[in-house]
């Protein structure tokens, strides 16, 4: 006596869908020709869904995973913020080693050398935020904000040509060129370079007008700027 095949065997279920299938392409009134392609492929055809198919699966499950991550680690620092002194910075650096690869994490770093430069830790602070620059994309937005906080740490410290390293990196980013200017042409006077510190302050005075005036309104960084180029140039 033959053996019935199950309905769940998957031989079975796989002639089925192609037999169905089958009788579907010849009521869609499709050309001949493509139709003769079709079941003369059939199995590839059904491969290449089967493909897409996992792949949507995956990346649907991805994103969710990556959902849940980001949540839980925004809901970690917020909690971690609350906390004061030794509690917070553990509780830092707890989220950092479980959500690592998240855009909180590097937040939480951070806060970690924000901690330490209140602390009075200045190279403590500086070789956080070196490292967090370095493994940062150039096309970061936090990049900029990084290097903004490390050059005013350098000049902190007394390190004026680290800190004219970190202003010339800054000054490639859109939107911090005319700050990277106006810290350098600060940097030179203390060095100083007087020459270079007018030169780029005038600079500074050019890149932040509109419309080849000054802007209109009062601006006090602009006004800083001129009354010391006028100091620098008596």
């Amino acid at each position: 006596m033959a053996k019935q095949q199950s309905s769940f065997d998957l031989k079975h279920i796989e002639e089925t869908a192609m037999v169905e299938s089958s009788g579907i392409l010849d009521q869609l009134n499709l050309p001949p020709g493509l139709i003769d392609f079709l079941r003369k492929n059939k199995r590839t055809l059904w491969f290449i869904f089967g493909v897409i198919a996992t792949v949507v699966v995956v990346v649907s499950l991805y994103g969710s995973y990556r959902n849940y991550i980001i949540t839980h680690a925004t809901t970690a620092y917020d909690q971690a913020m609350l906390l004061d002194g030794s509690q917070r910075k553990e509780a830092l650096q707890a989220l950092i080693e479980k959500y690592g690869s998240t855009l909180t994490a590097v937040w939480s770093k951070v806060e970690l050398a924000r901690m330490d430069e209140a602390a009075g830790d200045i190279h403590g602070a500086i070789d956080k935020l070196l490292s967090i620059s370095s493994s940062l994309e150039q096309k970061s937005l936090i990049k900029p904000l990084v290097l903004v906080s490390l050059g005013g740490l350098y000049e902190q410290d007394k390190q004026p040509d680290k800190a004219l390293e970190i202003y010339e990196q800054l000054k490639t980013f859109q939107g911090f060129a005319s700050f990277a200017v106006n810290s350098m042409g600060r940097v030179y006077e203390v060095k100083g370079d007087t020459t270079e510190a007018v030169r780029l302050f005038k600079e500074y005075l050019r890149m932040t007008m509109v419309d080849g005036k000054a802007p209109q309104g009062n601006n006090p960084v602009r006004a800083m700027v001129q009354a010391t180029l006028n100091r620098l140039e008596k």
